[in-house]
């Protein structure tokens, strides 16, 4: 009777350095060990950053970026397109030839000098002082995020670092990439932003279903606004949210269409509904107005209207309707003055798109 073994997927197995789980496997990303599978997998096949890329669904700039990783802990080193061992010496076939030591020129004797011209000749003037170098006139405005190799190093030194970036695994419900946590740890160590702050952004963010680079963005806002504390995230999460429920809320009673609001429209419609407790009935009616006025919806030309109906102290239609100089529900005479003057409003370009 003949014998056989089955190992079933153990059949076929690949080495794996021991340095990478003693030593590496605390500090390495998710993308990073994919990376490194892939290459110690198919040692023997040529492939490319390209390659791996389709294979892992990542991107090829990423895939670089851990490549670099591992080269940088001697993991792995990279020769003319060769992947081999550290400690390894370049393939045969790759290696180039040193270049032919090249002869020293030849120098001519120097001459020696007669006294009596030596003493007739007046000494050397002292060389100018040089100008100082004169800084750079480009201006970095945001540092570059930094690379694997610097994520690696905050990792393994600072606890709070790593703990910020398990968190933010948690809340994206997916494994960082090395944009990702270059991304927050500028954030940390750039912008000044406490961990517990980042990930409050990033929460925000993920549940608006904001990318990595509008986390950057608001972060670096945040920063330059001073919202350093737990409270005053939190008190910035609630205006911001205010802000789109009111641009909701606008857009629904004057049927337009839903798109991404802009800045200023989330700006206008928080002020209308938030702070000057506009009612419904009135931001209609001025909307009415525009559209008459200016044959289409201008979000600031309306806003000029509600800006000065409030400050008038007029928060019905009723009231407005009732001002001297209404010609009709939605016109005014020239001749009078009343609650604001179009004419006069458009010629200071005051509600000019």
């Amino acid at each position: 009777m003949k014998y056989t073994v089955n190992l079933g997927c153990w059949g076929s197995v690949f080495a794996v350095p021991t340095d990478v789980v003693d030593k590496y496997l605390k500090i390495a990303g998710s993308a990073q060990l994919k990376v490194l599978l892939y290459i110690l997998r198919n040692s023997g096949a040529p492939f490319g950053e390209d390659d791996i890329a389709a294979a892992l669904n990542m991107d090829a700039f990423d895939v670089k970026d851990c490549v670099e990783f591992w080269s940088s802990f001697g993991v792995i080193a990279v020769h003319e397109g060769v992947i081999e061992p550290k400690e390894g010496k370049p393939a045969a076939s790759v290696q180039k030839p040193l270049p032919a030591a090249v002869p020293e020129p030849k120098r001519e004797p120097v001459k020696p000098v007669a006294p009596e011209r030596a003493e007739r000749e007046e000494p050397e003037a002292p060389a100018a002082p040089t100008a100082p170098d004169r800084p750079s006139d480009t201006v970095i405005s945001r540092p570059l995020r930094p690379d694997p190799i610097y994520v690696a190093k905050r990792v393994s030194e600072d606890k709070e670092i790593e703990s910020l970036l398990n968190e933010a695994q948690y809340i994206l419900a997916r494994p960082l990439s090395g944009n990702d946590n270059g991304v927050l740890i500028m954030l940390h160590d750039n912008d000044a932003l406490p961990c517990e702050v980042i990930l409050m952004l990033l929460t925000y963010c993920a549940e608006n279903r904001k990318g990595m680079k509008q986390v950057a963005s608001i972060g670096a806002a945040w920063a330059k606004e001073g919202i350093l504390t737990v409270e005053q995230a939190d008190e910035k999460i609630r205006r911001l949210e205010e802000s789109s429920e009111a641009y909701h809320k606008v857009q629904s009673l004057l049927g337009l269409e839903f798109r991404k609001a802009s800045k200023t429209e989330e700006e206008l419609y928080a002020r209308w509904l938030n702070d000057w407790k506009l009612s419904p009935e009135l931001i209609k009616e001025a909307y009415d107005i525009c559209v008459d006025a200016k044959g289409k919806y201008i979000p600031k030309y309306v806003g000029t209207i509600l800006q000065n109906w409030h400050e008038s102290g007029l928060t019905t239609v009723d009231q407005v309707r009732s001002q001297p100089g209404r010609k009709s529900d939605r016109g005014y005479e020239g001749s009078r003055r009343s609650s604001f003057n179009i004419d006069d409003l458009s010629g200071l370009g005051m509600l000019d798109d």
